[in-house]
């Protein structure tokens, strides 16, 4: 018999999956348009343009979107005064931060002024993503950013393809797909009913600015854990290379996708069960079953890697295969350490989160200093995989101060030890593919046996015993 909390989150990931498989979708058919109408070199810049936005999102307004969302799931909150704080916050600085323009230019930074526009933009969309998801409206939520990507194929399509806009062609897609996406939330929602000055209270915005301080500096390092290795790449090998480490970063999309949309129905269950119930049972359910699922997707990947890779992307960028199943690693470990973040939320713990991050920001960069010039991209790889590793070990020690959360080791252990042979067999067995196959198959099979009671549990959804 289905619970009413297994059953809110599969209903609520069901909806999350629709607007998450629809916008990746339209991101995979992009990939092989954009990089032939653009060169590595113009790629990489774009790459990593959009890292450099996505550490400052966090940065500049403090955090105050998380805060936003945390506090609007509290039982009888304040919704107009959370949202008008937060907003008025961003706003506030969003003006500020404007004061940077002119010293920017004077560092002749590229492209300053579509940046500093499309990081406005992002900090006003990702607020009122937090606030509307946070309130319930999860089917606006995922439709919006389903809307969102066909704007931004549209656009892209006409800047890139037809008018050859090259890297100014992609930021103008990214900024008018916020825009859309801002306008949409706005007008459904009818956003101005939850703002008010009446509202504006130093004590309230204090509090939320007290939750999210401590997500700065992680939102910071968690940068430095998972996109630092694009600026040590430029710095020792190039943007072309960059360009390459792009492309292959877009493969573990697939895993981060299926999690994205198990991650955002999580963070709301999360919160509810730790009011209600902390015997860690559901959390060591949903964590035994993620981990398992992740990993024969995983498998799956490899098994079918190198044709997509012919078929996925310009001839040019085919070598990228290389660096794909340590990143996919990369990945893996990345959203168990997300995963296990949620508990600090939950518990309003957050800089159980900094400290934890702190670790995996220093064995990622001293590896990416010591691997990528012995090995190039696959050190990049490397290091950012064992970064990520560290932080959900460390996570997951550190958590069970606030939940009993049980792990189990044997498929675990079984299965990443399987997912490193396939990966060794990609290299030995590069020339007789026939010989690699029947090899990538059988694995895929054991994987598949391994962890097919978490299979099973997820097909009769009983998420708790």
């Amino acid at each position: 018999m289905l619970n009413t909390k297994s059953k809110k989150l599969i209903n609520n990931i069901g909806t999350f999956a629709i607007g998450n498989l629809g916008s990746k979708l339209i991101s995979f058919i992009l990939i092989p348009i954009f990089t032939r109408y653009m060169g590595a070199a113009e790629f990489g810049q774009v790459d990593l343009i959009t890292t450099t936005i996505n550490m400052l999102l966090p940065v500049v307004a403090l955090s105050i979107a998380d805060a936003v969302f945390r506090f609007v799931m509290d039982r009888n909150s304040d919704k107009v005064s959370i949202f008008t704080n937060g907003i008025s916050f961003t706003i506030l600085m969003i003006l500020i931060s404007g004061l940077s323009y002119p010293i920017l230019l004077a560092l002749h930074v590229s492209y300053t002024k579509y940046i500093l526009i499309y990081l406005y933009f992002g900090l006003v969309q990702s607020l009122m993503q937090n606030f509307i998801r946070g309130i319930g409206y999860v089917k606006l939520f995922a439709i919006n950013g389903l809307i969102s990507s066909i704007t931004l194929a549209g656009v892209g399509v006409i800047r890139i393809v037809l008018q050859h806009g090259g890297v100014i062609g992609y930021l103008d897609a990214l900024i008018f797909s916020n825009v859309v996406s801002i306008i949409i939330l706005g007008i459904v929602t009818r956003i101005w009913k939850f703002y008010s000055f009446r509202s504006l209270d130093k004590h309230m915005l204090y509090t939320m600015l007290r939750y999210s301080t401590p997500l700065i500096p992680n939102a910071f390092l968690w940068f430095f854990t998972n996109d630092a290795s694009r600026f040590f790449i430029v710095g020792m090998i190039g943007l072309t290379a960059n360009g390459l480490y792009a492309v292959a970063t877009k493969i573990p999309t697939v895993i981060n996708v299926f999690y994205t949309v198990f991650f955002q129905a999580w963070q709301i269950a999360a919160v509810e069960e730790y009011e209600e119930n902390r015997n860690g049972r559901f959390f060591s359910n949903v964590f035994n079953t993620n981990a398992g699922l992740s990993l024969v997707l995983i498998g799956g990947i490899i098994v079918v890697l190198k044709p997509m890779m012919r078929i996925f992307v310009a001839t040019s960028y085919f070598s990228a295969w290389e660096i794909v199943p340590a990143l996919l690693l990369a990945s893996f470990f990345s959203n168990l350490s997300g995963f296990l973040g949620t508990i600090y939320l939950a518990t309003k713990q957050t800089i159980g989160i900094m400290k934890t991050t702190v670790l995996g920001m220093i064995v990622n960069v001293i590896l990416n200093c010591i691997l990528i010039p012995l090995f190039g991209l696959q050190g990049a790889g490397i290091g950012a995989a064992a970064g990520f590793a560290l932080v959900a070990l460390v996570r997951l020690k550190d958590v069970r101060k606030f939940v009993v959360l049980k792990v189990s080791w044997a498929p675990l252990s079984a299965s990443l030890t399987l997912i490193i042979f396939m990966t060794f067999m990609q290299f030995v067995f590069s020339k007789q593919e026939l010989i690699l196959y029947i090899e990538l198959f059988i694995s895929e099979f054991i994987l598949i046996i391994i962890n097919v009671r978490f299979l099973l549990k997820l097909r009769n959804q009983k998420m708790i015993e």
